[in-house]
């Protein structure tokens, strides 16, 4: 007898949660794999109008978070925000996505619209802080906007980043 892990799924839904445990185990591609199938399944029961635009949100973010940088998976994350604009969680994966595209004020944008529907949601809280959390100038002897200060805190975040997508892959 399978266990429940192993069962087939049932309904595009569990596919679709299947995806988002892949996801939380940064597993991307089988997350990938399972919300196109989550898709797929959902337009083989005809629920009409198309897939689920909570299930494209998560897509993109799961291109995002695979990819590092995905113009495919921001495009995604955008088309769910216009057409379901009132779920705070595709907001959260829009800024996300924005995030991995190192777009910061769209970024802020979705994730202020995202709390603005849900006040207390955690993950976009969590993003936020990380967001707004600004660095000590890297010399502290010159003002923050001089040019030193300027091209070397770029650089600094932009060794974190790779620091950080090695960490990622690992």
């Amino acid at each position: 007898m399978p266990s429940q892990a192993q069962a087939v799924p049932q309904s595009a839904d569990e596919m679709f949660r299947r995806g988002l445990e892949a996801l939380e185990a940064k597993q991307y591609q089988q997350g990938i794999k399972l919300i196109n199938s989550a898709i797929e399944m959902d337009r083989q029961e005809g629920s009409g109008g198309g897939p689920k635009m909570r299930y494209l949100s998560y897509l993109g973010l799961a291109l995002n978070l695979s990819q590092g940088r995905s113009e495919e998976g921001l495009k995604l994350c955008e088309q769910a925000a216009r057409r379901e604009f009132f779920d705070s969680d595709v907001f959260c994966n829009l800024g996300i996505a924005y995030l991995r595209n190192r777009q910061k004020k769209p970024a802020f944008e979705a994730f202020r619209k995202g709390l603005a529907l849900k006040p207390g949601h955690r993950r976009i809280k969590a993003e936020m802080i990380r967001l707004e959390r600004r660095l000590a100038p890297v010399f502290r002897s010159l003002p923050r906007n001089h040019r030193l200060n300027i091209f070397f805190g770029k650089l600094r975040y932009r060794m974190s980043l790779l620091f950080q997508r090695s960490s990622d892959e690992d």
